[in-house]
């Protein structure tokens, strides 16, 4: 990811397991938060966490080595270690929902693509590769809630798409929708339903629709919210929390219905957030330190 984002803060410090810092002083909270806190402080640019399982640590992409990699720390930011060392890039990691696997994109076979490795960073191994062009790439991983199913981005049939990839066979195929661009695909947690950013309508925005790519819902239509977000779902797959254009969390009805602000201040950052398995919590990426870091927020 680090190739193709606006602006790279590099650093070179070490992360540092010193536990959360405190929201500073003037953050205003939206009305379903009860509290905000961040958990990361280095130089260098920490994004996309993931939630393991079982709600104790986050995986999540770290400059702090000086460049991408996947890092892991506890939910209270303490043990915060990385998980790869590969300098062409390691990033948008997502925990399989046994807890024994990471899928994450990396470049260090040149192009970004898919791979798997265990939850200690040992056995990596390749899901996609380049093909058909050498330059073809695959990235944004997202499990099903079974871990049978990843679906992602793939631009190698000319234009980005999502597509499924059954773990078992190896079978991989397209999340056909016509001729515009699909990005941040996710399955729904009964695993009926995708969950992916479009700009079929001619601008960007979310968009639902079921396995085969039909029965199409557009959640949101309001210019506010139309610059690719990035979405996720609540585990019990009533909510959506999403970025919108004005650099804010929101959440709402998995109908798109009842739409709330959870940040106000319109510094977060616009890589995907993760919900905790509980559905209390929501961690995600925010600039308003100065720097993009892993904030963490409790919802009341």
């Amino acid at each position: 990811m680090g190739k193709w984002i606006g602006i790279i803060v590099m650093g070179i410090v070490l992360c540092e397991a010193s536990g959360m810092a405190g929201a500073p002083a003037g953050i205003r909270l939206g009305p379903g938060v009860a509290s905000e806190v961040q958990l990361t402080t280095n130089e260098g640019m920490d994004y996309i966490p993931n939630f393991s399982p079982d709600g104790k640590r986050l995986v999540f992409t770290s400059y702090a080595t000086g460049h991408e990699e996947i890092w892991v720390m506890d939910l209270d930011g303490k043990n915060a270690h990385p998980l790869t060392n590969d300098p062409k890039g390691n990033w948008s990691p997502a925990w399989s929902p046994d807890g024994k696997s990471v899928a994450f994109t990396s470049a260090r076979t040149g192009v970004n693509q898919l791979w798997l490795m265990n939850t200690d960073g040992s056995n990596p191994r390749p899901l996609t590769r380049p093909e058909p062009l050498p330059t073809t790439w695959s990235r944004d991983p997202s499990w099903s809630r079974d871990g049978k199913m990843i679906i992602f981005t793939s631009n190698r049939t000319g234009k980005d798409e999502n597509w499924i990839m059954d773990l078992s066979s190896g079978k991989q195929w397209r999340h056909s929708i016509g001729m515009a661009e699909h990005w941040h695909p996710s399955f729904s947690p009964d695993g009926k339903q995708v969950l992916f950013s479009s700009n079929m309508s001619g601008e960007w925005g979310l968009w639902l629709s079921d396995l085969e790519g039909k029965n199409l819902v557009r959640l949101v239509a309001d210019k506010r919210f139309d610059n690719n977000p990035a979405a996720s779902w609540s585990p019990d797959g009533k909510r959506i929390v999403f970025r919108t254009a004005e650099s804010n969390l929101w959440i709402m009805n998995s109908d798109g219905s009842a739409m709330s602000p959870l940040t106000i201040d319109g510094m977060v950052d616009g890589w995907r957030s993760s919900w905790s398995p509980d559905g209390k919590k929501i961690a995600y990426t925010s600039l308003r330190s100065g720097n993009s870091d892993i904030w963490l927020l409790t919802l009341k």
